[in-house]
C-alpha cells in the first residue's frame, strides 16, 4: 500500500538508562521495519551513554551521539534530526511507547494525504495509577480532513485538544520549520513553543488513528517539583508574543494564548505557595510568577476571572490571598525575611534545607544495628547529599576535623560524589581515609546534619558549639556528619587544610606544568558569571543578561585587566573564570594567562574536576588575589577558600 521510506526516530535523553531497553523493544515490535533510531545523550550522569553504545553495537539501525548538557530537550532533539538520514522524522521521548502499527499507520496516512505532518492520537498514561486520558477525538473535530497548520493552532490552547507528540514530519519540512535563532533562552518545555511554530509553517496536516502513549511517572520532570517546572510560565509568555506576531491581537489565537498564560500562572502560583519549601530558591520562582503575571492582558479574560483576581492589577495582593488560602505560614516567613533577614536564614532557610537533607538520607539508615561499629566521626559526601560548590564540602570537612581535634575524636572522610576525592587529594599529616565497609549505615548511628546559610561570626560560633556538644555526647558511637558548616573558615583553615590534604602525584605534576607555563610570579583575577553571559543551563543560576549588557559587562572586565596590568606590570595576570567568552577576549592580551574554564557539562571525566583543584592551588600561591564583582555576579567561595589557604586577603573590584 505504501513504498518503503526510511523513518528516522529521534530521541533526546538525559539520565534515562532505565527506559532505554523498553524504547528499543517498542521499535523492534513495529510492523514497519524501515526505520533508524537516532539518540542524542544530553550529558547524562548515569549509565545512559554506555548502554546506548552497547545497544548501537548490536543493531546497525541505531546511531548514538553525546554532547554536553544543554538543560533542554530541544538541542539534543534538533541535533538528532540534523544527524538523521530518513525522508521522515518521528520524535520519541525515551520513556514513551507506541502501538505496534504506529509507524505503518503514520506513513500510510502521510502518503494518502501528502501531508507535511501527520499526528497520532495522544494518550496520557499515569504509570503509577494506570489512569489514561486521550486528547482526540474532540467533539466536532474531523480527523479525516487535511488541515492547513495555521487552522489548528487554536486547538492547542488553552489546553491541548489535539495531541501533537510523536508526529511524523517530512525531514525537509522539520528543518525548514525549525525554531529560528533564539532571541531569548530556550526553556525546558521549549516544545510547547516549537510545535506551534511547526503548525504555523505547515501547509498540510493530517491525523491517524494510531496511538502514542505519553507516560508520566515519578522520574518524569512533569512530576518533579523544581525550578524548571516554572519554565512553563516563560513558554506561555513566548506563546503570547508568537500569537500576536502571526495572528494579531484581535485573533482567537491571541485570546486563547492569554487564557493559557492566565491558567498557567494561577496553577503555578498555587503550586509554589503549597510547596515553596521544596524549592532550592523560591525567589527565582517568584520572579517567574511576577513576570508571567505582568504579561497577561486582562482584556482577554472573562469578567468573572477579572473580578475574582482583582482585575489582575496587584501581584502583591494576589500573592497574599494565595498565601491565606494555601499556606498562611508563608506570610510569616516573608514578614520575618523582610524584618530580620538573619533570623529568616537561620530558622527557615536552614531548617528547610536540613529537613530536606534528613529526608533524603533517612532510607539509608533503616538497617539493624551492626555488630561492630567503630566509634569514629566521618564526613559523608555521597550521592545522597549535594552541595553546589566543592568549597562547601572542603570547608565542611575541615571544620569537622577541627571539632574532632578539640574533642579527641578520630576523624574520617568518605567523599565519593560527584567524584572520588582521592583522585585529586591524598592525606597529608592525618590519614582520613576510611574503608567503606567500616561505615555503619544502621539505625543506631548518630547523625549530625548542619547547613550554613551565612558566614557570620555568630553562625560560626553556633556551629562550633553544636559540633562540640554532639561529638562529646556520642563518644561510644559512630557519628555521620552531613555538613557544609564553615566555622573553621577564618581562623585555622590553612593549618587544618594542610594537615588533611595534599595534591596527588598526578595533580601535583599538572600544577607544576601550569606554574611553568605561567613562567614566574603572578597575581590572580577571579570572575564568576554563571549564566549571566548565557553559557550555562543549570536551573539554580540566574537568567542571562540581554546581549548588549553582556558585551558591556565583558568590556568592563577587560578594562579592569588593563588597569591591574598597569598596577602590577612586572607580574603575570592569571585569570580564573567560568566564562569562555571572557577567556576568548582575554587570550588576545599577552599579559594574561587563562586557567581553563570550569565548563558546563555533566560528564564525570577526571579533567573536568581537575580544573577546579588547579584553580584552587594556583590562587593559593599567587602574590595577590583579586575578584571581579558585580551585583549580579555570584560570590566565589573557591577564591575565598584559596586565599585563606595562601594566607592572603581576597581583594574585591567592583565593576
Amino acid at each position: 500500500m505504501y513504498g518503503k521510506d526510511l523513518i528516522s526516530v529521534v530521541t533526546p535523553v538525559y539520565n534515562g538508562s532505565q527506559f532505554i531497553n523498553d524504547a528499543y523493544h517498542c521499535l523492534c515490535h513495529q510492523t514497519y521495519t524501515d526505520w533508524e533510531w537516532v539518540v542524542v545523550d544530553d550529558g547524562s550522569t548515569d549509565d545512559t551513554w554506555p548502554l546506548l553504545q552497547q545497544l548501537a553495537e548490536t543493531d546497525s539501525r541505531i546511531r548514538v551521539f553525546t554532547q554536553q548538557s544543554s538543560g533542554s530537550a530541544k538541542y539534543p532533539r534538533d541535533r538528532a534530526v540534523a544527524m538523521s538520514k530518513g525522508k521522515f522524522v518521528m520524535p520519541l521521548d525515551i520513556d514513551d511507547i507506541l502501538d505496534d502499527c504506529y509507524l505503518s499507520k503514520l506513513i500510510e496516512r502521510q502518503q494518502e494525504a501528502q501531508a507535511d505532518i501527520v499526528y497520532s492520537q495522544m494518550v496520557f498514561v499515569d504509570k503509577e495509577s494506570g489512569k489514561t486520558m486521550q486528547t482526540l477525538p474532540v467533539e466536532g473535530f474531523d480527523t479525516t480532513k487535511v488541515y492547513e497548520g495555521r487552522d489548528l493552532v487554536k486547538y492547542t490552547m488553552p489546553e491541548w485538544e489535539i495531541g501533537c507528540g510523536g508526529g511524523l514530519y517530512k525531514r525537509e519540512a522539520w528543518i525548514n520549520m525549525c525554531y529560528p535563532v533564539r532571541q531569548e533562552p530556550v526553556w525546558v518545555y521549549s516544545d510547547e513553543v516549537d510545535e506551534r511554530i511547526y503548525l504555523i509553517a505547515a501547509l498540510r496536516v493530517a491525523f491517524s488513528d494510531t496511538r502514542y502513549y505519553y507516560l508520566t511517572h515519578s522520574a518524569s520532570i512533569t512530576n518533579h517539583l523544581s525550578l524548571k517546572k516554572f519554565h512553563l510560565l516563560k513558554n506561555n509568555k513566548q506563546l503570547i508574543t508568537l500569537m500576536e506576531k502571526n495572528f494579531g491581537r484581535d485573533s482567537e489565537e491571541f485570546h486563547r494564548a492569554n487564557l493559557k498564560a492566565f491558567y498557567g500562572w494561577r496553577s503555578m502560583m498555587a503550586l509554589y505557595i503549597k510547596h515553596h519549601d521544596q524549592l532550592a530558591d523560591g525567589n527565582i520562582a517568584e520572579r517567574h510568577l511576577r513576570e508571567a503575571f505582568n504579561c497577561i492582558d486582562p482584556c482577554q479574560l472573562s469578567r468573572y476571572d477579572r473580578f475574582k483576581f482583582l482585575n489582575l492589577s496587584s501581584f502583591p495582593l494576589l500573592y497574599l490571598l494565595f498565601c491565606l488560602k494555601y499556606s498562611p505560614k508563608l506570610i510569616v516567613e516573608k514578614a520575618i525575611q523582610f524584618i530580620c533577614p538573619t533570623l529568616y536564614r537561620k530558622w527557615f532557610v536552614r531548617y528547610h534545607s536540613e529537613c530536606n537533607l534528613k529526608t533524603s538520607i533517612a532510607p539509608c539508615y533503616n538497617h539493624q544495628s551492626a555488630e561492630v561499629c567503630k566509634p569514629f566521626v566521618v564526613n559523608i559526601y555521597n550521592s545522597n547529599v549535594s552541595y553546589n560548590e566543592l568549597t562547601d564540602c572542603l570547608c565542611g570537612a575541615v571544620s569537622t576535623y577541627l571539632s574532632c581535634q578539640e574533642t579527641g575524636r578520630d576523624y574520617r572522610l568518605l567523599f565519593t560524589h560527584p567524584f572520588v576525592l582521592t583522585d585529586y587529594l591524598q592525606p597529608a599529616d592525618y590519614d582520613w581515609r576510611v574503608n567503606p565497609e567500616e561505615v555503619c549505615f544502621s539505625n543506631k548511628t548518630e547523625l549530625l546534619v548542619c547547613e550554613s546559610t551565612t558566614h557570620s561570626l555568630r553562625e560560626h560560633q553556633y556551629q562550633r558549639r553544636l559540633f562540640g556538644r554532639k561529638l562529646k555526647a556520642s563518644q561510644e558511637n559512630q557519628v555521620h556528619v552531613y555538613s557544609n558548616a564553615s566555622f573553621c573558615y577564618d581562623e585555622d583553615f590553612a593549618l587544618m587544610f594542610g594537615q588533611l590534604f595534599k595534591p596527588t602525584p598526578r595533580l601535583q605534576a599538572r600544577l607544576e606544568e601550569v606554574e611553568k607555563d605561567i613562567g614566574g610570579p603572578y597575581i590572580t583575577v577571579s570572575a564568576r558569571f554563571c549564566n549571566l553571559l548565557d553559557e550555562f543551563n543549570n536551573e539554580i543560576y540566574s537568567e542571562p543578561l540581554p546581549s548588549l549588557q553582556q558585551h558591556q559587562l565583558i568590556d568592563r572586565c577587560i578594562e579592569q585587566f588593563a588597569q591591574l596590568h598597569n598596577r602590577h606590570s612586572n607580574l603575570k595576570i592569571v585569570l580564573c573564570t567560568d566564562s569562555k567568552k571572557i577567556i576568548e577576549r582575554a587570550n588576545k592580551l599577552d599579559y594574561i594567562y587563562c586557567v581553563l574554564p570550569i565548563g558546563n557539562n555533566n560528564t564525570h571525566s577526571y579533567e573536568y574536576y581537575e580544573k577546579t583543584f588547579l584553580e584552587f592551588y594556583i590562587i593559593s600561591k599567587a602574590n595577590k588575589c583579586y575578584m571581579l564583582k558585580d551585583l549580579r555576579m555570584p560570590n566565589n567561595g573557591l577564591s575565598f577558600a584559596a586565599t585563606r589557604m595562601g594566607g592572603k586577603k581576597l581583594i574585591a573590584i567592583e565593576l
